[in-house]
């Protein structure tokens, strides 16, 4: 009985946002909707294990190397959806493509009468990516967030010392660039990208001219560039993976 009146509540009030619980509150009550995709066969595979609905809290993507397939799965959002008292935004939804096709004039999609629009770039969970054959990372809005975080920082700490500033940048300032780098594939020419950025900070923290090396700098304030960042980064999330496994 309890149960059954901790739903209601559910539905009519929703999880609390910003809730510490509020994701896996979520996830149990959408979790019918998870079931019949899973059930209906639909969407992408890998080794047997289902992969066609990914979600975390209501972020929620479906994968499918079928246009038709995916429409079916659509409807199933719908239906389901219906059921438990969710209605999917068609607005904040969006239809990407990844591979050969992704050029290709495909109609749009619709869940329930709404109509979902086809669209170049995709932001999920605050990782922005663009349509191409291969999945691309796009990380101009991530460069242009870290460079006006540096200037803000820089315009309020003219008194400081300088590894009072450097402190701030690792803070406030890195977490932008690295957000979620571990899971991310980066591109040779990205990888620098990024570093440069980070170089350019130290430059602004110990007033050094643009063609004068960091890496001096670095090492004595027993810092990493952004290539090592990454690198050890990504060592630790496989490290932890394997002892979660």
């Amino acid at each position: 009985m309890e149960w059954l009146l901790f739903f209601f509540l559910l539905t009519e009030s929703g999880v609390r946002q910003g809730g510490v619980l509020s994701p896996i509150l979520f996830n149990i009550y959408i979790n019918s909707v998870i079931s019949a995709l899973r059930l209906s066969g639909l969407g992408c595979h890998i080794s047997g294990v289902y992969i066609g609905c990914l979600v975390y809290a209501d972020d929620i993507i479906l994968l499918s190397a079928s246009v038709g397939h995916l429409q079916m799965m659509l409807d199933i959002c719908y239906v389901k959806g219906t059921e438990i008292d969710i209605v999917f935004n068609a607005k904040k939804s969006s239809l990407f493509v990844v591979g050969r096709a992704h050029d290709v004039l495909i109609d749009s999609l619709r869940i329930g009468q709404d109509t979902i629009a086809w669209n170049k770039s995709l932001k999920y969970l605050g990782v922005y990516f663009n349509s191409g054959r291969t999945l691309q990372i796009d990380n101009e809005t991530v460069v242009r967030k870290f460079y006006a975080a540096t200037n803000a920082i820089c315009s309020h700490v003219k008194f400081a010392c300088e590894m009072s500033v450097l402190f701030l940048m690792e803070t406030f300032c890195l977490p932008l660039l690295s957000y979620l780098c571990e899971a991310l594939s980066y591109s040779k020419q990205q990888l620098c990208q990024l570093n440069i950025c980070w170089n350019r900070a130290y430059r602004k923290v110990f007033k050094m001219n643009d063609w004068e090396s960091v890496k001096e700098v670095q090492a004595m304030s027993g810092r990493l560039d952004f290539v090592h960042i990454y690198a050890q980064r990504k060592m630790t999330f496989y490290i932890k993976d394997n002892q979660i496994e």
